[in-house]
């Protein structure tokens, strides 16, 4: 408001609900990042791990025993988080429930997932009657509730999962197969998909030395090397490094016959030495007229390219980057995420690595044809801890930045040690650096569409109306808009605005003009970018009333 002081002048009306407006949606977002900040942890977030001399000392018969129950959540991973344990003991089929809120140490989803995946085992194994264990979330993605039951968590494992509580060296056994997991990709797939030779399978354990040998009892194994497209012949049974990829398609060897009813692939692991350690097994189902469909199970992740597509990272600075550019959804969205960092200092402990940085957010989009920060950040004094894993890889663990307000000065004496806390204190003076990054990122994703334009993180001048009646203008761009998504997407200034929407790119403009017997026209126009015209509203302005034409 401060850049469009000269429209607001004479303007108290719209000002003013403009103002309850931005208090009413970001009231609990500023009133949430002030909560989360107000008591950054002085130590390291505790390491994912378990302890099976630990967890074996909690092991029940019966769910109803509260105190070994809450005695074994609070000895799983995430029990800092934890919140109300609730138990269904009146009847079968007995349950767990466990609260977590993780709101403000914003952790990877799917390693959330993950964790919490194998804790549900963990219990399975530990407490005898339990049949379903839920697990309600806050503060993490859009994933609200994990539920599975005894029968998910068995899967394919040979031995009953309540075995292997016998002793605490079975407890261990049991937990070291835990890290091995089938992904799979996609949930359905059928032999007209040109996007993928098959459906597409891959294994990861902690020890990428391992290897794992694929077996399926109908249709055939193949491989595809995504640079060149080769496809390898197809086989029955194929033996792979972790994380390596290997597609299964209903075809047979000669390619002539398909698989008419389920099949079961089996991923067995194995060690350096090729011994076997632990084997997962997934069915797949067939529809009987098109398409193939993976069967849900507790240890097979079944998502999108996502985790094939892009590796974690293994370079501090870059898992920065990513770090931050995540919190870029708080944020008005752009076409292109942007960041900015300044490494401080960083340490390590017990597989944790935390960094200390002055950090800004940007996300950019065109205005009046300028490539410009429409939303982010200034320099925030922000600390990252990542947990790193065997292969080397930065996951995302907690996310912190200082309070608002009062607190901002002593919430960064709690976040950073004593020889940073002068440096943090003047951070603002860095953001002509972090400013020039997050304009060479953007400078770079216009060569990725190729296009050239000007890349500005400054505010781009823009020219507001001319002379209309102050409540005509308040009924288009205050409450006209409230009702009419198409008026709330142009631009409140005269001149342009663009936007991606399902991969094409729209331009929506506001000019102003005359009618034909002198009256002030304003023109809301959307059009593609070879000037075909997609949407169009013309009003003029008759005293204080916009009339639609």
């Amino acid at each position: 408001m401060t850049k469009t002081a000269d429209f607001f002048k004479g303007r108290r009306k719209i000002a003013l609900v403009a103002g309850l407006v931005c208090l009413a949606l970001f009231g609990g977002a500023l009133l949430a990042g002030g909560l989360t900040g107000q008591d950054p942890a002085d130590s390291w977030p505790e390491p994912i791990s378990y302890n099976a001399e630990k967890l074996f000392h909690h092991r029940t018969p019966y769910v109803g025993n509260n105190s070994k129950v809450v005695g074994l959540v609070d000895s799983l991973p995430f029990a800092q988080m934890r919140g109300q344990v609730s138990l269904q003991t009146q009847s079968p089929p007995y349950g767990v429930t466990v609260d977590y809120d993780f709101s403000g140490t914003y952790m990877d989803a799917g390693l959330v997932k993950s964790v919490l995946r194998d804790n549900a085992a963990v219990l399975f194994t530990l407490i005898d009657n339990v049949d379903n264990v839920s697990f309600n979330l806050k503060g993490v993605g859009k994933t609200s509730e994990q539920h599975y039951t005894r029968a998910e968590a068995q899967g394919s494992r040979v031995i009953d999962l309540r075995e292997y509580a016998k002793d605490v060296g079975s407890l261990q056994g049991f937990m070291d197969t835990l890290s091995f997991r089938l992904h799979a990709y996609p949930e359905k797939y059928a032999l007209v998909m040109c996007s993928t030779p098959g459906m597409l399978f891959a294994a990861d354990y902690r020890d990428p030395a391992a290897r794992v040998r694929y077996s399926a009892g109908g249709g055939t194994l193949l491989t595809w090397d995504l640079p060149t497209g080769k496809v390898s012949e197809s086989a029955a049974s194929i033996e792979m490094p972790v994380d390596s990829r290997v597609y299964w398609t209903p075809l047979d060897q000669d390619g002539r016959n398909f698989v008419s009813a389920k099949t079961v692939l089996t991923a067995t692991l194995l060690d350096g030495q090729g011994q076997k350690l632990d084997e997962r097994r997934v069915t797949i189902l067939y529809d009987g007229s098109m398409y193939y469909t993976v069967q849900p199970a507790i240890d097979v992740d079944i998502e999108g390219y996502t985790w094939t597509r892009s590796e974690k990272p293994k370079d501090l600075s870059e898992a920065i980057g990513m770090a931050v550019k995540s919190r870029g959804a708080s944020y008005l969205a752009g076409e292109t995420a942007t960041e900015g960092h300044i490494v401080l200092d960083s340490e390590e402990s017990g597989g944790m690595v935390r960094a200390y940085t002055i950090a800004s957010i940007g996300n950019f989009g065109f205005e009046n044809g300028v490539f410009t920060k429409i939303s982010g950040s200034g320099a925030i004094p922000t600390v990252v801890t990542f947990l790193k894993n065997q292969r080397g890889e930065y996951i995302l663990m907690q996310y912190q930045e200082p309070m608002d307000g009062e607190g901002y000065g002593e919430s960064l004496k709690k976040m950073f040690p004593a020889a940073l806390q002068e440096r943090v204190l003047h951070s603002q003076g860095d953001y002509a650096d972090l400013k020039k990054q997050q304009e060479a990122q953007a400078t770079e994703y216009l060569k990725t569409i190729g296009r050239e334009a000007e890349v500005s993180a400054a505010h781009v001048k823009k020219q507001l109306l001319v002379d209309i009646d102050v409540e005509a203008s308040n009924k288009l761009f205050a409450y006209y808009t409230k009702y009419d998504g198409f008026l709330n997407e142009c631009p409140y200034w005269i001149g342009t605005r663009e936007r991606v929407e399902e991969g094409v790119r729209y331009i929506y403009e506001t000019s102003q003009g005359k009618t034909g017997d002198g009256y002030d026209l304003v023109t809301f126009k959307k059009t593609r970018e070879d000037g075909t015209v997609v949407e169009e509203r013309r009003y003029k302005i008759v005293g204080s009333e916009p009339v639609l034409l």
